[in-house]
Parts: C-alpha cells; structure tokens; sequence
C-alpha cells in the first residue's frame, strides 16, 4: 500500500510539473500517420508511407512535395525556435542519388517551390531554411552538403559536408557519410533570436554527432518580418532521385532541444523522477526501521 501510494504521489507530481517542462514543445511527432490534412498541410507528392514516415518524395524521376504545419507557429523572441527530426534518404536511381530536402520556417504556407536542384523550395519568400543536399549543381559543397538558404534562393551559404564527405555519386554514395546513403540521420537545430546565432548538428546512426554550423550569423526574424511562422519541409528530385523521408520530428519555441530525438524525459521530468525515487527509498528505510 505505501509503495503504490509513492507511486501515485510521483505520478501526480509529474502529471502536475512536467506539462511545464514540456511547454516549449509545440510541435512533436513519433510519426506521421494521420498528420497530412490535419495537423500539417501535404502538398505535391507529399504523403505518409504505411510505416508512418512523412515521404516528401518517393524515389521518381521530376517530383516534389512538401509538408508544413497547417497554421502559423509562434516562435520566441526574434524567431527563437530549436527542432530536432530524424531522416532517410533511400532506392537512389537516375543519374545520380538527388536531389536533396530542407527544414523551412516560412511567413506564408510556402507551399511548394521549384524541382530539381530547387529542392522544392526555390522561390520562397520570407523564409529561412537548413537545406540538406545530395547532388552537385554548382554549389559549394558538392553532392553532399549542408547550408542555409533565405528568401528562396539555393545560394547556399555556409555549406559544410558531413563527416568531410563532399562527393557521394553512384560510386559511393552508400558510404558512410553520404547522406543518400539509406541510414537513420539525425539533425539538431538551434537558433537564438536574441544573439542571431545559428547552429546545425547532424548523426549518422553508429557514428559520432558533428556539429556542422557553428554560431552562424543571420536574423531570421528579418527574413521572415514576423515571429509566427510556418515550419516543415519540402523535397524535389529531377533526373536523378531517391526517397526523401522524415522519420519523426519535435520543435520548440526555445532553444531547449539540444540532444537526440528519442522520446527521452526532459531535463526537468529526469529531475522530478530522480526526487520521487529518492522519496521512495526514504519511505522504504522508514517503514524498515
């Protein structure tokens, strides 16, 4: 009876903090099953697969899609936000594995932008985006980059290639590195409105998480002219494709995600478990003595 009455006085003791701890969090997915149509707007050849995946693209020569949240997102302070999502891109054919998909916070329902190397983002005004690139149409950075992009242009600012990795065509791109490789990858986003830095981490499932953008100048809040934003994703193939899928995926309106995107307890629900065992095993020595 004491041990299930702990119980119980632990559980009311999170049900009863933890929504705080958990308040940042206003967008959190395991996956996309019902998603499209309700919580996010699918657009172009965007739809979950029967794994709950969200597939931006199948693997199909010239398509796009994209996927992002059916009404604005308010951000923090000067666009504050932080997300973390997990991805795969498989079944590369044509060319050459391509063409790549972006993480979007827009002013407007972005809809979608141009194919191809556009990776369904080109034209976007009043956005911001991490693009996440795998087939070389100029840029720095070759088949396998990470950049920014603004306002809709693939100019690509600051692109890094993970794991030093920048050419990942048909020859190797199952290697590790190559984000067209069919791996889990993690990616890890935060961007502080009040000192405008922006930082980008990416992990390859069984390697080691790199941080690839580093206090990265840039004013999102400008870019976009407002804190309540769009957010989601968008992906293009041309002649060479693969599938772009979004495996899962939690956003805050805070810099407060910084690791893994596991369904981990937060810092404070970790704390709040830590005390309610140390209540038990307190209430135990008493019941002893």
């Amino acid at each position: 009876m004491i041990q299930r009455a702990l119980f119980a006085t632990a559980a009311l003791a999170l049900s009863t903090l933890a929504p705080q701890a958990q308040a940042a969090v206003v967008i959190d997915y395991a996956n996309f099953l019902t998603a499209c149509g309700n919580t996010l707007t699918c657009v172009g050849a965007t739809s979950p697969t029967a794994g709950g995946d969200l597939r931006l693209t199948p693997s199909t020569f010239a398509t796009g899609g994209a996927g992002y949240s059916t009404t604005a997102i308010s951000l923090g302070s000067g666009a504050t936000f932080s997300t973390t999502f997990q991805f795969r891109m498989s079944e590369a054919a044509g060319i050459d594995p391509a063409d790549g998909f972006t993480f979007v916070v827009s002013k407007a329902t972005a809809g979608l932008g141009g194919l191809g190397g556009g990776l369904g983002y080109a034209g976007v005004a009043n956005s911001v985006a991490i693009e996440f690139d795998t087939y070389n149409n100029g840029e720095v950075g070759g088949s396998n980059h990470v950049g920014i992009d603004v306002n809709g242009s693939l100019a690509s600012l600051a692109p890094v290639s993970p794991y030093g990795i920048s050419s990942c065509e048909f020859a190797n791109y199952g290697a590790t590195g190559c984000m067209s490789n069919g791996k889990i990858w993690s990616a890890f986003i935060n961007y502080d409105g009040t000192t405008k830095k922006l930082n980008v981490s990416v992990q390859e499932a069984g390697s080691a998480l790199i941080q690839l953008i580093t206090n990265y100048d840039i004013d999102i809040a400008a870019a976009l002219g407002t804190n309540d934003a769009f957010v989601g994703f968008t992906a293009a193939t041309g002649s060479g494709y693969e599938n772009h899928d979004i495996l899962n995926w939690r956003l805050a309106n805070d810099t407060s995600i910084t690791t893994d995107p596991g369904r981990l307890p937060e810092p404070a629900s970790l704390a709040l478990l830590a005390l309610a065992g140390g209540a038990a095993l307190t209430a135990r020595r008493r019941r002893a003595v």
